[in-house]
């Protein structure tokens, strides 16, 4: 899986096995097992490009998700061999396994010393549940209405990409403004499955004055990209989600203010681990490299 989300990333199968440290022929031979072992054809492949194919592209998704986790399980248990005494709990309310979500995961695996993070997938009100009920240090959420009496706090924002077919007059523009795709179809999930991303959405169209005539009804939204490189719809996607995306066209929206917001939700008091995933998350936010900071408090 490393291979695959390597070769999707680079999107160049020399650069990959570069960067993996391995031969070219090798690695070509793991993604031939992982698709046998799949039973689909992952990429595309001529003598002048590599690109992914629609399957490829929503297990590109998955996969990075599923690293991240693993990654998290082996700072908790490399952590518990040093006997490291900090640790910290994360609740993701929907589908957050991003960019910024791995940045934070790699910063709190290289801090010194390092924090063990446990972290759990739930659903979108169980997250906050589990943080109220101490089963966690912080919820991790797109609802970014106050749950319970836990503090809010904003943790990062991604930009929002119009994903569109290749086909698409869309395609070829710079920017597109949000007017503009008040005649197409949008492709959005219910509210039961990913309420936050929903409800941000909403708010987006609603603050510009967007009246949809079309919704398409999805159960994830990563279902969109698949739909948007077909022409079936149009998608509003995280950026980190869609780089390198090569079977549809990501077009920047106008408006400055199109993005999605991760909060984070947590008690009035908090650990010095859990206070670091703040300080952390407000860096990534403002893309700001991470200063090496210290759980002891000054003197």
């Amino acid at each position: 899986m490393r291979h695959f989300v390597a070769v999707a990333e680079e999107l160049h199968f020399a650069r990959a096995a570069e960067r993996l440290g391995m031969e070219q022929s090798p690695l070509s031979h793991s993604i031939r097992n992982l698709e046998a072992e799949l039973r689909t054809k992952l990429f595309h492949r001529t003598t002048r490009r590599t690109w992914l194919t629609r399957a490829g592209l929503r297990f590109f998704a998955d996969a990075r998700r599923i690293l991240s986790e693993v990654d998290a399980a082996a700072i908790s248990l490399r952590a518990e061999g040093e006997d490291c005494p900090e640790r910290v709990s994360l609740a993701l309310g929907e589908d957050l396994a991003g960019e910024p979500f791995t940045r934070l995961l790699f910063e709190l695996e290289h801090h010194r010393p390092p924090i063990a993070v446990e972290v759990r997938e739930l659903l979108h009100g169980e997250a906050a549940r589990l943080v109220r009920d101490g089963g966690a240090d912080l919820a991790l959420t797109l609802d970014g209405q106050n749950r319970g009496g836990l503090v809010q706090a904003r943790g990062w924002a991604e930009p929002l990409m119009l994903v569109t077919s290749l086909g698409h007059p869309f395609a070829e523009r710079d920017k597109v403004p949000l007017a503009e795709i008040a005649a197409e179809s949008l492709a959005l999930p219910r509210p039961t499955i990913c309420p936050g991303y929903l409800a941000q959405v909403e708010v987006l169209l609603d603050r510009h004055g967007v009246r949809l005539l079309e919704r398409v009804s999805i159960r994830h939204w990563n279902t969109a990209v698949s739909f948007a490189s077909t022409g079936r719809a149009l998608a509003l996607v995280p950026a980190s989600f869609v780089n390198g995306a090569t079977s549809v066209a990501v077009v920047p929206l106008a408006e400055p203010d199109a993005e999605l917001v991760t909060w984070l939700l947590h008690p009035e008091e908090l650990s010095p681990a859990a206070s670091l995933v703040l300080e952390i998350a407000a860096l990534i936010d403002a893309d700001e490299d991470v200063v090496e900071p210290s759980l002891v408090p000054p003197a």
